[in-house]
């Protein structure tokens, strides 16, 4: 073989080697009208910058820190193009497989869902790379100025770029949620407005990071963006990937997997924390708390109100193996399956911070009362939602998960609502103006706003909620030992090689 043919020969290899999806899109997505305008307008905008900076400057080019101004006005420009345009577009990529529908014939195709959805991905990574490439010969002029600082400029540089790639991820996922046409319209709305707020975050980020000291919290919090940041994506990803899977397909498993790893991830951030520094950060550990009450809070709402249903193909690819079983039955399909992570995960989460708390902040404080009170209004508002569901989903085939969850919405602004509406018609605040109600046990933000600011649970508010979310175990209990049943001993398919 010749040297000529040799690198041929490897280049077939790799074009064989590359998604398919990412080859085709790349090629249509360069020629694009929207993207060579893009192009165009970053190029121009960059050398507008630096024509108009040197004439304002004049001479004064020479001292001071000029690099600091032209580079926070490049990297301006850059972000626009790599936080709103580019995730975007990749939120309308798939969107346009639908609309056009296409997808349809990617589906029956050798590509697995997990590589249509990186061929998608790569193509927004390809184009900020596309983009760093432009504005790179703008960022070396920078360098040639005075107050040019390299590792900021890295920081800054590789944070955009992870952050664009999450964002872009993060846009996928949604285009797999968005069916219906009406839904689409508030999803592109409420993207337009989310990349917006994070084009400002993001310009704000490299004020701070250009003209602020870099401390040994910061390089802490950077790391710790950075860890979360790579647990989300991965989340994202699963859950894009579970969208576009068969409906008799696991499409649960592993997007619970991955949420239980990024708990356990958060604590071992602390764990790391007080390892290294010898007392945990009375800041870092509330904040980790909070963090992850709110990470299952939103998660519990999805997972605790699907369909309890087990399709063939699930109930056939059980594990042998008994104890494997067991253990994954909290990450197998199902509404009350979801609601046991969901305890579980919550029960956990309760113990640690009561645990850990004392040596925090020396003793027990409001913010470990407020915790305890969300956990409660979860359990028992999610526990209704997964009962109410079982029952409403099991009554007709007609109502989806996105029914329950509606249901379960409208019923939290009624238990809003209510206590005010009967305190007006029995004239109570003909005679109070303020102050607590135990009626307003119901309204969440009334409680925990008397929690915060009294300090105390006045011995009944977080008794009761603790009654209520028990209440909402309770009433769970046999669904749940019956949901453990199904997968521990499982009615499996007469034909196990039957393909569903």
């Amino acid at each position: 073989m010749s040297t000529i043919e040799l690198p041929a020969d490897r280049l077939d290899k790799f074009s064989d080697w590359m998604n398919p999806i990412l080859v085709k899109e790349t090629r249509q997505a360069l020629k694009s009208r929207q993207f060579v305008g893009t192009f165009m307008l970053l190029l121009i905008s960059s050398w507008l910058i630096c024509m108009i900076g040197i004439i304002l400057f004049g001479s004064q080019i020479e001292f001071g820190r000029p690099s600091t101004i032209f580079f926070q006005w490049f990297f301006g420009v850059l972000s626009v193009a790599v936080v709103i345009i580019v995730p975007f577009n990749s939120f309308r990529s798939l969107l346009s497989e639908q609309d056009s529908e296409t997808y349809e014939l990617l589906s029956i195709t050798s590509l697995s869902p997990r590589q249509i959805v990186w061929g998608k991905l790569l193509i927004a990574v390809v184009q900020v790379l596309v983009f760093y490439c432009a504005i790179s010969p703008f960022i070396a002029f920078t360098s040639l100025l005075q107050g040019f600082d390299l590792f900021r400029t890295i920081i800054l540089m590789t944070s955009l770029l992870g952050f664009s790639i999450l964002l872009s991820m993060f846009t996928l996922m949604l285009s797999t949620v968005a069916r219906n046409k009406q839904f689409q319209s508030l999803a592109t709305l409420f993207i337009f407005g989310g990349l917006m707020w994070a084009i400002i975050v993001t310009l704000m980020f490299s004020y701070a990071i250009m003209d602020e000291a870099l401390t040994t919290n910061f390089y802490w919090g950077l790391a710790i963006s950075w860890a979360i940041g790579i647990s989300y994506f991965f989340l994202f990803n699963q859950i894009t990937v579970a969208q576009l899977m068969f409906d008799a397909g696991n499409k649960s498993s592993g997007v619970r997997f991955i949420a239980v790893i990024q708990f356990v991830l958060l604590w071992l951030i602390v764990a790391v924390s007080y390892l290294l520094n010898g007392s945990i950060s009375e800041d870092l550990f509330w904040g980790m708390a909070f963090f992850s009450l709110a990470h299952w809070a939103l998660f519990g709402f999805f997972i605790s109100m699907e369909r309890d249903y087990l399709s063939r193909r699930i109930r056939r690819d059980l594990s042998k193996n008994f104890l494997t079983r067991l253990i994954s039955v909290p990450f197998m399909p199902g509404g009350t399956r979801g609601y046991l992570l969901l305890l579980i995960n919550m029960t956990l989460l309760g113990f640690l911070v009561a645990v850990y708390s004392p040596i925090v902040s020396g003793g027990p404080r409001e913010g470990l009362l407020t915790l305890l009170a969300i956990i409660a209004y979860v359990l028992f508002y999610y526990g209704i939602g997964c009962a109410a569901g079982r029952w409403l989903l099991g009554k007709s085939q007609d109502l989806r998960p996105a029914h329950v969850r509606t249901m379960l919405v409208v019923l939290f602004a009624f238990a809003m609502i209510i206590p005010y509406i009967i305190l007006f018609m029995m004239g109570h605040y003909d005679y109070y103006r303020d102050g607590y109600h135990i009626l307003y046990i119901t309204n969440p933000i009334a409680t925990l706003n008397e929690i915060d600011s009294s300090g105390h649970t006045n011995d009944t508010i977080l008794p009761l909620l603790l009654i209520a979310a028990t209440f909402a175990i309770i009433i769970n209990i046999p669904a749940m030992f019956k949901a453990t049943r199904e997968i521990v001993s499982p009615n499996r398919p007469v034909n196990e090689e039957m393909v569903e």
